[in-house]
C-alpha cells in the first residue's frame, strides 16, 4: 500500500508517523510555504494547491496537486507529477460520468473524490476505478468511503491518502491506522440504515485483536441495498451483518441460505465463500443463549413480540420451535400478520393487547429514551413484577427504566448482540473467539 500522509496542521510535522508514509501532502491551505528538510530518505513529496496556484512554491521534483486548474498553471516548475484533482461533497454521480469528468482534465494523475452516500456509490467508484484508462486515484468521501481507502490496490489506486493528526477529508483513517492494512487484509463489516450507533465494529474489532486474525470491521450506513452483492464481492469483503431494515430485502441479493434463514425469512449474517454469497440467521442464535445465561425458559410460557421486522421473525421462530406460544404486534399490522401466517405466531392489533396476559414480553423495536415513550405499540407503563424484559436494543431505553423500577426479570440486548456476534464471528474467520470479549467491547 502506498499512503500520502495530509498534514492538518503545522504541528504535524513533528509526528513519528509521517516517517512511515512513501508521501508527504502540504496543503496551501494550511502551509504558508513548504516546510524544509520535511522529506525522509524515498519520501515524495505533494504540494495541494488551494485556491490561486503558485508555480514558485512547487519545490523541485515534488509532484503537484491543482485541483481543476489547467496544467499551465504549473508550467516551467520543477513539479515531477501534476495531479488535476475534482472533488464532489455531496454525490457519486454513475461510474460513466466519473470517467468523463476526470477524463477532461490533463494531469499526468488524475484525482477524484467523491462522498460516498451508499452501496451503489461505492460500486460506481469501483466501477469508474476499473474502465478509466488513466493514472487515477479515485476515493469515497464518508464512513462509507472508507474502503475504498483501504482497497488501495484493487481500486487501481496510484496511492490513498491518510491523516497524521486530525482527518483532512471525511472518512479518512489515520497513517498508523492504514500501516496496519493492504489488500490482503480480512474486512467485515455492517450494513443497515440510520446505524451510527451501533457497538459492533468494537465488538468484532475486539474479537479481532483477541484471536490475531488481521482484520477491520466497518459500518456500510446506506439508504437502500441496491447492488450489495456487487459491493461486497467488488472490493473483497469476507462477511457483513445486516441490520435495520434489510434483514428480509438482502435475501434477494445471495446465492443460498441456512435453513434457519430459511425458516424466518431473515439474515442477519452474510458470507462471502470464494464468490458465492451465503445467509445466515446468527440472530436466533443469540436469543437462545441470552435467555439461556439469564436463566430463563420459555417453554409454556407466554410471550408478546413488539415489533414486525427481521429481529421480530427471529423471535418468533425460536419461540415456536421452544414450546411458547407468542403473539406479534407493531405498527406495521401487515407485517405482523405476515409474521403471524409464516411461524406459527398470533398476529394483535396493537389496541387489543391486555399486556398483563403474557409473562415474556421481547421488545425489537429500535426505540431508545431518544424516543417517546407513547411509541411503543403496548402501554409499558402496564408491566409487572412477575414478567420478564427482553428489549433486543441496547442502551438504555424506556422499557428497561421501567422494568427496573418494577423490579421484573431484565435480559439485555447487550447480551444477545454479543452472543450472535460470537457466532457471526466464527462463520467469518473460521475460529472462535470468548463471548467476554465481546461482551465487553459492548
Amino acid at each position: 500500500m502506498r499512503i500520502c500522509a495530509s498534514l492538518g496542521s503545522v504541528e504535524d510535522i513533528d509526528s513519528n508517523d509521517i516517517a512511515s508514509a512513501d508521501i508527504i501532502e502540504i496543503r496551501t491551505d494550511v502551509f504558508g510555504d513548504v516546510p524544509s528538510n520535511i522529506l525522509k530518505k524515498g519520501q515524495t513529496g505533494l504540494i495541494s494547491f488551494k485556491g490561486d496556484v503558485i508555480a514558485s512554491m512547487i519545490p523541485e521534483g515534488w509532484m503537484a496537486d491543482v485541483g481543476d486548474a489547467d496544467r499551465a498553471a504549473v508550467s516551467g516548475s520543477g513539479a515531477s507529477v501534476v495531479i488535476s484533482s475534482h472533488h464532489n461533497f455531496d454525490r457519486t454521480p454513475c461510474a460513466e460520468t466519473i470517467i468523463d469528468i476526470l477524463g477532461r482534465t490533463d494531469g499526468d494523475i488524475v484525482k477524484g473524490a467523491f462522498a460516498a452516500n451508499s452501496l451503489s456509490d461505492a460500486v460506481a467508484l469501483l466501477d469508474a476505478s476499473r474502465r478509466i484508462c488513466r493514472k487515477h486515484v479515485i476515493i469515497g468521501m464518508g464512513e462509507l468511503g472508507k474502503i475504498t481507502r483501504i482497497r488501495q490496490e484493487r481500486m487501481g489506486n496510484e496511492f490513498t491518502f491518510a491523516y497524521v493528526g486530525k482527518a483532512t477529508a471525511p472518512g479518512q483513517l489515520s497513517v498508523h491506522e492504514m500501516r496496519q492494512m493492504d489488500d490482503d487484509l480480512l474486512i467485515t463489516g455492517i450494513i443497515g440504515s440510520g446505524i451510527g450507533y451501533t457497538r459492533s465494529p468494537a465488538m468484532h474489532d475486539a474479537a479481532f485483536m483477541h484471536s490475531g486474525v488481521r482484520g477491520k470491521y466497518l459500518t456500510f450506513d446506506t439508504p437502500s441495498v441496491d447492488r450489495a452483492d456487487e459491493f461486497i464481492l467488488g472490493f473483497d469483503i469476507r462477511g457483513v451483518n445486516v441490520t435495520k431494515p434489510y434483514k428480509t430485502d438482502i435475501i434477494n441479493y445471495l446465492d443460498a441460505c441456512d435453513k434457519i434463514s430459511d425458516a424466518t425469512g431473515a439474515v442477519n449474517t452474510v458470507v462471502n465463500d470464494n464468490g458465492k454469497l451465503k445467509g445466515y440467521n446468527t440472530d436466533v442464535h443469540g436469543i437462545e443463549m441470552a435467555l439461556k445465561m439469564n436463566g430463563i425458559d420459555v417453554r409454556g410460557k407466554r410471550a408478546l413480540i413488539l415489533g414486525s421486522g427481521g429481529a421480530a421473525r427471529s423471535c418468533a421462530y425460536f419461540l415456536s420451535e421452544n414450546g411458547c406460544t407468542a403473539a406479534v404486534t407493531g405498527r406495521n399490522v401487515a407485517a405482523a400478520k405476515k409474521i403471524a401466517s409464516d411461524l406459527s405466531v398470533t398476529a394483535r392489533e396493537r389496541t387489543s393487547v391486555a399486556v398483563k396476559g403474557y409473562d415474556i414480553i421481547v421488545n425489537c423495536i429500535p426505540l431508545n429514551t431518544e424516543n417517546d415513550a407513547s411509541e411503543y405499540p403496548i402501554r409499558i407503563d402496564q408491566i409487572d413484577v412477575r414478567q420478564t424484559i427482553f428489549d433486543m436494543v441496547y442502551g438504555r431505553t424506556h422499557l428497561n427504566d421501567i422494568a427496573e423500577r418494577r423490579g421484573c426479570s431484565i435480559v439485555r440486548g447487550e447480551d444477545m448482540l454479543a452472543h450472535q456476534g460470537v457466532r457471526s464471528f466464527e462463520l467469518f474467520t473460521s475460529g472462535r473467539v470468548p463471548f467476554s470479549v465481546m461482551r465487553n467491547a459492548v
